[in-house]
């Protein structure tokens, strides 16, 4: 998806002025914002193989982590038989929402990326969620991509060659899962629905799933199977040995005895004869659960009764945006969900944790749910008869809320909460004052609370029992946080508990059979949740359970790389056997202590100290270009930035003299500081720009241009943001054609509104609206030589026609009035198509687009003798285009209309091709062009 960033854009600006002989700064552009929320006042910590970077507030979290680091450099340096001599830069954030606003990755960080391993600095970049063990994880995870990847340079360099075989991204992210968490219940889930299911992808086919997290599972369970066949040692020895071959297949094939073709076949021949069996106790949920929903994706169901009617309210994306959804449980199961909140257009409500908060309504038919809206989410609630938000409410000390349950009395609300500190812990919230209330305090990830039926208790998930195991279980405590007692025991993740409404069941999800199904905890008469049965028995998985009134469950079942809402009565496990359930651990008080978990201070000597920007290397490339017509032009592009990438410095140098005696007026130059460190993001430069150049306004002419430019930026939130830029230079142009001269002190001030709340297919924008507003003027402060005002207005909406396929409307306008007004440009396949790039030229220009786009061919496979090639996702667009640019007198207008296709190339660029025939509006010419380019659609 493209995200066009503040800083990129600026970088762009320096290039273009460098290239192009416009004297206008006005570049717009669109794209979503990185919001600095936080000022942190970031410290490092050394350890023995590490720099570690964390702010005060998560000195605790920061202290286990870099303890975990260094365990699993000791691990890790053991299974590579490989030592990293290099310190290992290592960035710790508390939260996600945190690192959300990191600027040691340019572009957006999306929802489910959970850390990175940023290799032309070397940097680990790590948040927290809550959970140690999973902190844990991610660490061990990203620690393994450093070594894979040292190992791999350094077997290059001993070999004396400048490219290995590669490991594909299948190996790479296989190995880092398995040597992280081994193999897990999810990974566990996927597998089991993609084998009994029929799904599975074939090794040679990764490419159509790369970066999925079906491709990470799959890689999981090949590494595990090579772990298994060939011993674990000989996963090592497959990296050292990609120098011995030009592809990976034969790398496998010299260090297994297989190819990957053949290794995938007896990997996939294994998962079937040992997960065929399975159905002959399991189900399908389709085969024997009432079907609730049955397109997109759907989770965290809640029920409640209105007017006699039965009615469920769930979150999903159905259409691309996230949302709230609510259903009719007595009609037809074909009746569409209605959508009742959208989320992810909005700053209130920017987007949804589908996947790790629950919702809830009480009796009175309010909803309680939990959306981001800045900095940290929000708690909201919404009267589901009006249709209407009641209350939101906020708390500085809490960045995220997850799953909040209503209280018997319909009073009070339990969430669960992380704090600035990374701590994950449980509060009650008074629902009409906003007043909350903590309950626990300490680093065990306390989540999904759950009232008893009497409202005197709750009960929740928690690693407090987890020591080292990866361990969830079930707890009970009082609604002031103490007499905390465990329910549940044993190496399993039981989660998501919720209680039935005689307070007699308490139904959960738990993998003790593998996968994620449905258990239930029954009281005994003595009130002891002694009695435990088995309420599913699917392949695939069962997520967020919640009761009905009639004592069925609906809960939200994994199948087929779906998640689905169903509905079970409670006749369905009434025969279930039960099975023992450990005794219970009478116990588990904590204090506010991090105790449970080792810090580094418990084994190693650190350092502590400020952190100070110390300046190194993110990119470096030179070109030499040859022109028939301008002759040779050579240089270079730097880019320098501190560690946490909030300082950057972008420099642009090259010459393009024709002559000896042209050698030193030929070099340009630029210089340009970004500080990305706070909210206003700031740019500051320096050019002189010197050449020769051509365009159809003014034919060939020199010019020189020294100036210097500032600007800033301002995002209001996600989605929209101001900004304004001030350019001073001197500029010396002289027109061959014209023979005439013109020196000038050029001053350009120019103030911009974007938003952009599009949501991208794999070609473009498929839903939402994308608007740019641009107010500047250019005035000679010194002869008065050249004054004109600039206007630029481009309003782009997409309405959405299906799934997959939407109506797109462009209008787009430029005009620079005033004295020697600079031209504008247009033609080629980015707006009027039919017409030669940039054939259209004027100050005034107007242009409007109509585009339906469609899918057209989602795969297909071209076949060679020596391999082929597979393309995805082509898209099909019928067009009509229209606009003109003019000075004086428009003119006729000028349009186009036909077909194009276009399909994505490696994830980041768009191949387009485009035929149809020009018109003036009046007759359609006989003609048919064929343009063949490349861009997102707009």
């Amino acid at each position: 998806m493209q995200r066009v960033l503040f800083h990129r854009v600026i970088l762009v600006l320096t290039l273009f002025l460098a290239l192009r002989p416009l004297e206008t700064e006005a570049q717009y552009y669109f794209g979503q914002n990185k919001i600095q929320y936080n000022r942190f006042e970031w410290q490092v910590m050394k350890t023995g193989h590490f720099d570690i970077y964390f702010y005060p507030q998560m000195d605790s979290l920061a202290e286990i982590g870099a303890h975990y680091a260094e365990e699993s450099y000791t691990e890790l340096q053991d299974r590579f038989n490989f030592n990293v001599l290099r310190r290992i830069p290592l960035v710790f954030y508390s939260s996600h929402f945190h690192f959300e606003e990191t600027n040691t990755y340019p572009y957006l960080i999306p929802p489910g990326l959970g850390g990175f391993f940023e290799f032309i600095k070397g940097r680990v970049v790590v948040p927290g969620d809550g959970a140690v063990p999973r902190f844990r994880q991610t660490i061990r995870h990203e620690l393994v991509h450093v070594f894979q990847q040292t190992l791999s340079e350094r077997v290059c360099r001993d070999h004396r060659i400048s490219q290995s075989a590669g490991l594909p991204l299948w190996f790479t992210e296989g190995l880092a899962e398995y040597w992280s968490e081994g193999w897990s219940s999810e990974a566990e889930m996927v597998i089991r629905d993609c084998v009994l299911n029929n799904t599975l992808v074939p090794i040679d086919d990764m490419p159509f799933i790369l970066g999925t997290y079906l491709m990470y599972k799959e890689g999981q369970s090949i590494l595990k199977f090579i772990a298994e066949e060939y011993g674990e040692e000989s996963i090592p020895r497959l990296i050292r040995n990609l120098w011995k071959a030009e592809t990976f297949s034969e790398v496998m094939r010299i260090t297994l005895g297989k190819t990957a073709r053949e290794l995938g076949e007896s990997w996939m021949y294994r998962l079937k004869k040992s997960m065929y069996p399975l159905m002959a106790e399991s189900d399908f949920p389709r085969m024997v659960a009432g079907r609730v929903t049955n397109r997109g994706f759907n989770t965290m169901p809640a029920f409640y009764r209105e007017d006699g009617t039965r009615w469920a309210v769930f979150a999903g994306n159905r259409d691309g945006y996230s949302g709230i959804y609510k259903k009719n449980l007595d009609a037809d199961e074909k009746q569409k969900p209605e959508l009742l909140i959208r989320g992810e257009r909005t700053p209130e409500l920017e987007s949804f944790r589908l996947q790790k908060s629950k919702i809830d309504v009480n009796a009175r038919g309010q909803l309680a749910f939990v959306a981001k809206s800045g900095g940290q989410d929000v708690l909201y609630i919404y009267n589901l008869r009006a249709k209407t938000e009641m209350r939101r409410h906020r708390w500085p000390e809490l960045v995220s809320i997850f799953s909040p349950a209503w209280s018997p009395d319909g009073k009070s609300i339990a969430v669960s909460g992380l704090d600035q500190s990374g701590r994950s812990d449980l509060y009650v919230v008074d629902a009409d004052s906003g007043s909350i209330r903590r309950l626990t305090c300490d680093f065990f990830d306390d989540t999904d609370p759950s009232w008893t039926a009497d409202g005197h208790a709750l009960v929740f998930s928690s690693d407090r029992l987890e020591r080292g195991l990866g361990a969830v279980h079930l707890f009970m405590a009082g609604t002031d946080g103490k007499n905390v007692r465990a329910l549940t025991s044993g190496i399993f993740k039981d989660r998501s508990p919720v209680c039935s409404r005689d307070g007699r069941t308490i139904a959960f999800v738990s993998d003790r059979d593998g996968v994620p199904n449905l258990w239930l905890l029954k009281a005994d008469s003595a009130g002891a949740f002694t009695d435990m049965r088995q309420g599913t028995r699917f392949p695939g998985g069962v997520f967020s359970p919640c009761w009905t009134d009639s004592s069925g469950l609906l809960f939200s079942a994994f199948e087929n790389m779906e998640f689905q809402i169903r509905e079970q009565s409670a006749s369905a496990w009434k025969a279930a056997a039960s099975v023992p359930n450990p005794p219970q651990d009478a116990s588990c008080e904590t204090d506010s202590s991090a105790h449970a978990f080792p810090g580094i201070g418990d084994s190693h000597k650190t350092e502590k100290a400020k952190y100070s920007k110390k300046f190194s290397l993110d990119f470096a490339q030179s070109q030499v270009i040859q022109d028939p017509i301008f002759g040779t032009a050579g240089g270079g592009e730097l880019v320098i930035s501190d560690m946490l990438g909030n300082e950057q410095y972008y420099f642009l140098l090259f010459n393009n003299a024709r002559t000896s005696s042209d050698f030193w007026d030929g070099f340009n130059l630029s210089a340009t500081r970004l500080d990305l460190s706070r909210r206003f993001t700031t740019a500051v430069g320096l050019y002189r720009f010197a050449g020769l150049y051509y365009n159809n306004y003014d034919g060939y002419f020199h010019e020189r241009r020294l100036g210097m430019y500032g600007a800033v930026s301002f995002p209001f939130n996600k989605f929209e943001r101001a900004e304004t830029s001030l350019n001073l230079r001197l500029s010396d142009k002289n027109r061959y054609d014209e023979g005439t001269s013109r020196r000038a002190f050029l001053a350009s001030v120019f103030v911009s509104y974007t938003k952009d709340n599009s949501l991208w297919g794999p070609t473009g924008p498929l839903d939402g609206e994308r608007v740019s507003l641009t107010l500047g003027q250019t005035n000679d402060v010194a002869r008065n030589a050249v004054h004109f005002t600039t206007l630029m207005a481009d309003v782009r909406r997409y309405v959405r026609l299906g799934p997959r396929m939407c109506w797109a409307v462009r209008a787009w306008g430029e005009f620079n009035l005033g004295k020697d007004p600079l031209p504008f440009f247009m033609g080629g396949s980015w707006d009027l198509r039919g017409y030669r790039f940039w054939s259209l030229w004027n100050p005034k220009l107007v242009f409007v687009s109509n585009e339906l786009r469609f899918p057209f061919i989602d795969r297909f496979y071209m076949g060679f003798p020596f391999g082929g090639i597979g393309i995805s996702s082509v898209r099909g667009a019928l067009f009509v285009d229209a606009g003109n640019a003019w000075d004086r007198e428009f003119g006729s207008l000028k349009g186009s209309m036909g077909f194009g296709v276009r399909f994505q190339l490696g994830g980041m660029l768009v191949l387009r091709y485009d035929t149809g025939r020009r018109t003036d509006f009046k007759r359609i010419e006989s003609e048919t062009f064929r343009q063949f380019f490349f861009g997102w659609d707009f």
